[in-house]
C-alpha cells in the first residue's frame, strides 16, 4: 500500500499562487469559504516550516485541517475551524505538503444515521470508476460491476458518532435503473483494522478511564402531575428494595438524576435534579412522592419527548459513565416535542418525533426505558414509549392485563434501572481489566472492543488518548457512493452567521406589500452579505448562494435572478412568499435549538433536509 505521495492530479484542483506563506486573512476558495484539506493517509505528517526537515505532528484521520496559506509545495494549516489568522494561530499549525492532501471544496459530508452503528446491516458500498458506476446504475447488477470500496462494519461501530464523516466533494442526481438517486463523490478511508489500539496517553487517566467505564449514571424524567403521586410513593418503596439485590460495586458506581416535567401550563413545569448517589436519589423522591410536589396537570397528554430530549442535550451530565434515561409516564404522551418547557426554551427543537428523539438517542448510545406509570393510556401512549423503548434497544414496560399494581410496574421498573446499571458497570469493569502497555509503556485498551460511545465517553470526561493504527496504515481515496438515507446523512457544516444571513434573506424575499424598487435593494443587500458586493445581479440567487457557501441546495427555489420578482403577479408573488418564508422559518426552528452548540464551537452539523 503506498501511502505517502498522493498524485499530481489533485494539484489541478488547486488555485492558489506559490508565494510565501504570510497572510492577513484564512486561504480561501474561488466561491470564498475557508479552504480545507484532508490527509491522504494515516501516515501524513505536517512540519514546523516549509523545509519539511522536522516534524510538527501527525495529522489525524478523516479530519478536516484549515488552510491559512501557501508556501511552495507546502500548505500550513491549523487544526482549528478559524474565520481568521489569529484564531488559526491559536491551534495547532503546521506545514503539510499539498500532494500528500485532498481538497475539501464543499462544506457538506455524509453522516452515519443511527442504524449505522447496528450490527447486522448491510455494508456501505461506493465505486472508484465511473465507467463501472454507470453500469451499474443502468443494469442494477452489483455481481458484474462490484464496487471498489466495502465499509468495514465492525470499525464503523468503533468509529465517533458525530465527527469525521465522509467527505463531500461533488454530488450530482442520476438514475439507478430509471429511479433518480444522488450520486456523491467522497473521500472514503479504505482500511481501519479492529486490531488497532486506544492508547491513553497520559498515565494519569487511567484513574479516570476505570472511572468512567465503569460507572452508570441514570436520569429520570418523570411526570411530575398529580396523577403520579401513588406510583411515586411505590417506586421508592421498589428501589429500596432493588438496591439491597445490586452488589457494593456496583451500588457504589451508579448515579441517579431526575428531570420532573409537568403540563406546560403549570408552573415549574421543568426541574432538574443533579446526579447524585443512589442512596440520595431515593430520599429526593420520597420527598418529590407527595401530593404537595406532584401538582397539577389537567391537560393528558404531557411533553415526555422534551424531557428526555432536554436530559440526553442539556442535563448536567460531567464525567458520567454509561448514560441511561428512565422516562415514567401517566395517561398519555404528547406526540412530538413541543419546543415550550420553561426552561427548555431555545433548546428543545418542536416537531420532533418519538422516532427522530429514538435516533439522535442511538447515536449518542443512551438506552432508555419507558413505563406506562398507571392503567390509563391515551392514543398515543403506547406507540411514543414503545417507540422509544424498542428503537433506543431499552425497554417498555407496559401497564399490561387488569390486575397489574402500582408495586408491579415498579419493581419491573427498578429491575430494568438496576440490570442496565450492572451491565454496563460490569462490561467496564472486563473493559479495564484488559488495559496492557504498548511498547513504551502507554496504557492501551484494543479498538475492537471499544465502540464509539465509550470512545465519546473518554473524550467527554477529557481523557487524552489516540488511536494506534496497525501496521500498513490507512489510504484515502476518492470514490462514488449512491445515497442510502437509512445510513448516511447528509450534512452540512455552517456558522451561525452564515445561518443568520441565509435567514436573512430568505426573509426578505418572503416579504409583501413593499413596492419593486424596496424590494429589490433589500435584496440585494442580502445577498451581498453573503456574496459580497460584485456579486452578478443578472445570475440566479440560487447559484450565486450555492458557489459562495459551497452548499447544495435541495430545490430550485431560489432559481431566479432579482429582476423575476417584478414579473409575477400578486397570486404569484404570495405563494412563492410563502415557501420562501416555511424555508426561513425551517432554518430558523434549528438555529434556535442549536444556540448553545454554536457557542460552543464556530460551526454546526446541520442536516441538509434543513436546506430548502
Amino acid at each position: 500500500m503506498r501511502l505517502g505521495i498522493i498524485g499530481g492530479a489533485l494539484l489541478s484542483m488547486i488555485g492558489l499562487p506559490a508565494l510565501a506563506c504570510t497572510a492577513d486573512k484564512m486561504a480561501t476558495t474561488e466561491a470564498g469559504f475557508v479552504m480545507k484539506i484532508v490527509a491522504g493517509s494515516n501516515q501524513i505528517k505536517a512540519y514546523t516550516d516549509a523545509s519539511g526537515a522536522t516534524e510538527a505532528f501527525p495529522l489525524e484521520l478523516m479530519e478536516p485541517y484549515f488552510v491559512i496559506c501557501q508556501e511552495g509545495d507546502y500548505y500550513r494549516v491549523t487544526n482549528v475551524n478559524a474565520m481568521s489568522v489569529a484564531e488559526a494561530e491559536a491551534g495547532t499549525t503546521g506545514f503539510v505538503r499539498r500532494d500528500q492532501t485532498f481538497m475539501w471544496p464543499t462544506r457538506e459530508a455524509l453522516s452515519f444515521g443511527a442504524t449505522a452503528f447496528i450490527a447486522g446491516r448491510p455494508e456501505i458500498v461506493a465505486w472508484d470508476d465511473q465507467n463501472v458506476l454507470k453500469s451499474f446504475m443502468e443494469s442494477g447488477n452489483a455481481r458484474a460491476n462490484p464496487p471498489a470500496f466495502r465499509e468495514n462494519i465492525d470499525a464503523t461501530l468503533k468509529r465517533e458518532r458525530a465527527t469525521r464523516p465522509y467527505p463531500v466533494l461533488t454530488s450530482d442526481m442520476r438514475a439507478l435503473v430509471g429511479t433518480p438517486k444522488r450520486v456523491y463523490s467522497v473521500l472514503v478511508p479504505t482500511a481501519i483494522r479492529p486490531t488497532d489500539e486506544v492508547v491513553i496517553e497520559d498515565p494519569k487517566d487511567v484513574e479516570a478511564l476505570q472511572q468512567v467505564l465503569s460507572s452508570a449514571s441514570i436520569v429520570v424524567a418523570f411526570d411530575a402531575t398529580g396523577s403520579m403521586v401513588p406510583f411515586a410513593r411505590e417506586t421508592v418503596a421498589a428501589l429500596g428494595r432493588a438496591l439491597s439485590t445490586l452488589p457494593k460495586d456496583v451500588r457504589d458506581g451508579s448515579q441517579m438524576g431526575f428531570v420532573f416535567y409537568r403540563d406546560v401550563e403549570d408552573k415549574e413545569n421543568l426541574i432538574e435534579f443533579p446526579l447524585m448517589k443512589i442512596e440520595e436519589a431515593i430520599k429526593v423522591l420520597q420527598d418529590a412522592a407527595t401530593e404537595a410536589y406532584m401538582t397539577g396537570g389537567g391537560d393528558a397528554p404531557e411533553p415526555v419527548l422534551d424531557a428526555l430530549y432536554y436530559a440526553a442535550n442539556n442535563y448536567k451530565w460531567g464525567q458520567a459513565g454509561k448514560r441511561i434515561l428512565v422516562a415514567v409516564l401517566n395517561d398519555d404522551a404528547k406526540p412530538a416535542t413541543i419546543g415550550t418547557l420553561s426552561d427548555a426554551k431555545g433548546l428543545v427543537p418542536t416537531g420532533m418525533s418519538a422516532m427522530e428523539l429514538s435516533r439522535d438517542l442511538v447515536s449518542k448510545g443512551i438506552p432508555v426505558i419507558t413505563v406506562q406509570a398507571g392503567p390509563k393510556a391515551g392514543p398515543n401512549l403506547a406507540d411514543v414509549l414503545g417507540t422509544l423503548g424498542e428503537e433506543t434497544r431499552g425497554r417498555f414496560l407496559q401497564w399490561g392485563a387488569a390486575g397489574v399494581t402500582e408495586r408491579d410496574v415498579a419493581e419491573a421498573l427498578t429491575t430494568a434501572m438496576a440490570g442496565a446499571a450492572r451491565a454496563a458497570i460490569e462490561e467496564g469493569k472486563s473493559l479495564v481489566a484488559g488495559l496492557g502497555y504498548d511498547v513504551n509503556g502507554f496504557p492501551t485498551i484494543p479498538l475492537e472492543v471499544m465502540d464509539g460511545e465509550k470512545l465519546d465517553r473518554l473524550r467527554a470526561a477529557g481523557i487524552n488518548f489516540n488511536i494506534s493504527r496497525a501496521d500498513g496504515g490507512v489510504l484515502v481515496q476518492e470514490a462514488y457512493m449512491l445515497e442510502n438515507t437509512d445510513l448516511l446523512e447528509p450534512q452540512i457544516s455552517i456558522e451561525k452567521e452564515t445561518l443568520e444571513k441565509l435567514i436573512n434573506l430568505y426573509t426578505v424575499l418572503a416579504t409583501t406589500g413593499v413596492d419593486g424598487d424596496s424590494l429589490r435593494s433589500l435584496v440585494r443587500e442580502a445577498i451581498a452579505a453573503i456574496a459580497g458586493e460584485d456579486f452578478n445581479p443578472e445570475a440566479p440567487l440560487q447559484e450565486v448562494v450555492q458557489k459562495q457557501l459551497g452548499i447544495q441546495f435541495r430545490s430550485d427555489l431560489l432559481n431566479f435572478n432579482i429582476e423575476f420578482l417584478d414579473s409575477l403577479n400578486p397570486t404569484e408573488r404570495n405563494a412563492l412568499a410563502k415557501r420562501i418564508q416555511d424555508a426561513a422559518s425551517s432554518l430558523t426552528q434549528f438555529l434556535d435549538a442549536n444556540l448553545v452548540e454554536f457557542d460552543k464551537q464556530p460551526t454546526v452539523w446541520m442536516p441538509v433536509l434543513r436546506l430548502p
